[in-house]
């Protein structure tokens, strides 16, 4: 998407900016995809509020939108590096472009604060670069104007495929079937985390000839309740360091079911044609539970059992796969992203 733009433009004139958000996350990313950034706030430290996160964010673009004259802003998904960055293009006149714009669970506190990071998001947004015309429906449920949204299809999907086509088969080799799990969300911190960790114990008794795998996520809230559940709980338990993105790509390839809270897993996990279990109450990626390629267990994982042993009873169906990747683009959005912006601000 970013080559896409600055092959159409002066290439100088896109710069990508970063918060320094998940640090340790976005270093593996981005080499992986051999990606850099053209600046980089470095703004993240342990243990800051929602509030100081986009309070700081907002005052560092603040002073490079007016250093550099920026014409408009594009941000991604539902961070608060995302509300920040739409805050400050809403407080300098600047037009902000949000892709990932429509997905809604309609609960301010489900998750929380993504969800009312996206609603805030698009009220300030000029342009809505949607993934499905499910969340176009959303914003137009919003009264956001209809010439001001584009259905593009998921750029997450598009770096997907292009590792697939790269590596091959990206599956993890693995001598015993496992489930991978991955778990973040603020909401589920704490107790609800500790109830899931029951569950799962439950899980690998019900099923002795599988393991868990879960990468461990860099908050350390949730490593902290990692290990004091499953301290010493041997080799069927094994929680390893965050993975970067072709390796994550394998363990999900090669998982027999997915347990996560999160967005972006939901959408890979189903596009591999992995079933995977929500551990969550509400889920803005509603078509993969229609489609029957996930199930929604609950923030405190109560229903997880019921659901692995559905998923293990049965065939995912490849046309729901099919469908899945057809509703999210199938690897174009990058594309349609780029001329949807050329279109906008009539750069062609």
């Amino acid at each position: 998407m970013i080559g896409g733009l600055r092959n159409r433009l002066d290439p100088h004139s896109v710069k990508v900016v970063c918060s320094g958000q998940h640090r340790s996350l976005l270093t593996q990313t981005l080499h992986a995809l051999d990606f850099a950034v053209d600046v980089n706030f470095d703004l993240m430290v342990h243990h800051q509020t929602p509030a100081e996160v986009v309070r700081r964010i907002v005052s560092a673009l603040d002073r490079f939108i007016q250093d550099h004259k920026v014409d408009w802003i594009l941000v991604q998904g539902d961070t608060a590096t995302a509300l920040a960055g739409a805050l400050a293009g809403y407080l300098t006149g600047t037009p902000t472009i949000h892709l990932e714009a429509g997905l809604r669970t309609n609960d301010l506190n489900a998750p929380w604060p993504e969800e009312g990071f996206r609603q805030l998001i698009a009220r300030l947004a000029s342009l809505h670069l949607a993934p499905t015309q499910a969340a176009r429906a959303n914003l137009m449920a919003e009264n956001i104007p209809a010439d001001r949204i584009v259905v593009v299809g998921n750029t997450g999907l598009d770096i997907q495929t292009h590792t697939m086509k790269t590596m091959g088969d990206v599956r993890q080799g693995d001598a015993m079937p496992y489930f991978l799990v991955t778990l973040h969300r603020r909401e589920n911190l704490g107790e609800p985390l500790a109830a899931v960790c029951g569950h799962l114990e439950t899980l690998l008794n019900s099923y002795p000839g599988y393991r868990i795998l879960w990468p461990r996520h860099p908050n350390p809230e949730v490593i902290e309740t990692i290990e004091a559940h499953f301290l010493g709980s041997g080799d069927r338990l094994a929680i390893v360091d965050p993975m970067d993105y072709p390796d994550f790509l394998g363990a999900m390839a090669g998982a027999r079911v997915i347990i996560t809270d999160s967005g972006g897993v939901q959408e890979e996990g189903a596009s591999l044609g992995i079933p995977v279990v929500v551990i969550r109450d509400k889920t803005e990626r509603q078509e993969i539970v229609d489609l029957g390629l996930a199930a929604m267990a609950g923030s405190r994982g109560a229903g997880m059992e019921e659901a692995v042993s559905g998923f293990l009873g049965r065939q995912i169906d490849a046309a729901a796969v099919t469908r899945w990747r057809e509703i999210q683009g199938n690897g174009h959005a990058a594309v349609c992203v780029v001329e949807a912006i050329l279109q906008r601000f009539e750069l062609r």
